[in-house]
């Protein structure tokens, strides 16, 4: 995804300045006309505008704040008056509102910006960005998420963006189990993937999943758009949060126990939708001719 949102900024017009732990990852980017650097400092330095979109809390904090081996290296040690760092991952709430703290503490500003959308909604640069922090920040650099998105929405202070993305995908994840157990019960009881989808394709029941995920399992097809691994550390990330503020979530642990378990049975670098094959598994219906 980050690699789509660079691409994105260049052909808006934008100089950038990148760094990837893995520098070959920047090559393509390169060629762009993107200057790699050698550290997240590198390019707090010479931006005023910082962009991150990294896998999981603790390495956006390390990179960010040099929480880990970044230390003296990090975004952080490289911002300064005006500067504004923008965190596009998908991230805990009360990670960002730490960081927000310590860069606001240096007369930078820090801002959410997770974003909706596939990596092929970011291809054609339609994502939704759920914007959090201050409104005149957020409108400095509007122009350039511009670059990636057709709709910027402004969801409050720090904080909420990143809860609103973690909502989002606790809904997607479940829903898309949803209908993999109804497939499931369909298949045992005679009726197809792809007659099952039509239906619901054409009653008050139509979803996302079932507009484009189920093509997944009519076409027997699991090459990734999103991968098992990440449902699995999104959910685990969403399970963390509510455990933190003690809410509890019967679905969501037990959809995170099915995608993890999916991982498990060798599907980890599959498409989400192979969530699927388990449900057929511990139904002894056969959801893909390929996969044993």
């Amino acid at each position: 995804m980050g690699s789509r949102i660079s691409k994105n900024i260049l052909k808006g017009g934008f100089p950038l300045v990148v760094w990837n732990r893995t520098r070959s990852k920047a090559q393509e980017l390169e060629k762009m006309g993107a200057k790699v650097v050698d550290t997240p400092k590198d390019v707090a330095q010479r931006c005023p505008i910082v962009i991150s979109m990294l896998t999981d809390p603790l390495v956006t904090e390390n990179v960010l704040t040099g929480t880990g081996d970044m230390k003296g290296m990090s975004v952080l040690d490289g911002v300064g008056h005006g500067k504004i760092v923008i965190d596009m991952s998908t991230n805990h709430p009360l990670v960002t509102s730490r960081m927000a703290e310590k860069f606001r503490a240096r007369d930078a500003d820090f801002m959410e910006a997770p974003v909706v959308g596939g990596a092929f909604i970011a291809e054609q640069a339609r994502l939704t960005i759920l914007a959090a922090g201050r409104k005149e920040s957020v409108d400095k650099v509007s122009p350039i998420l511009q670059t990636t998105s057709q709709k910027i929405l402004h969801v409050g202070d720090i904080g909420a963006g990143m809860a609103i993305k973690l909502i989002l995908n606790l809904h997607l994840w479940i829903t898309m189990a949803g209908f993999s157990e109804c497939v499931a019960l369909a298949s045992k009881l005679g009726v197809s993937p792809k007659t099952l989808t039509e239906v619901f394709n054409n009653t008050v029941f139509k979803n996302y999943v079932t507009e484009y995920k189920a093509q997944k399992i009519i076409d027997d097809e699991w090459n990734p758009v999103a991968t098992v691994d990440l449902a699995v550390k999104d959910l685990r990330l969403a399970m963390d949060v509510a455990r933190d503020i003690e809410v509890p979530t019967p679905l969501g642990s037990l959809v995170k126990e099915l995608f993890t378990a999916t991982a498990q049975m060798g599907m980890r670098d599959f498409d989400v939708m192979a969530v699927a094959i388990t449900y057929g598994k511990l139904a002894n219906v056969k959801i893909s001719k390929h996969v044993t």
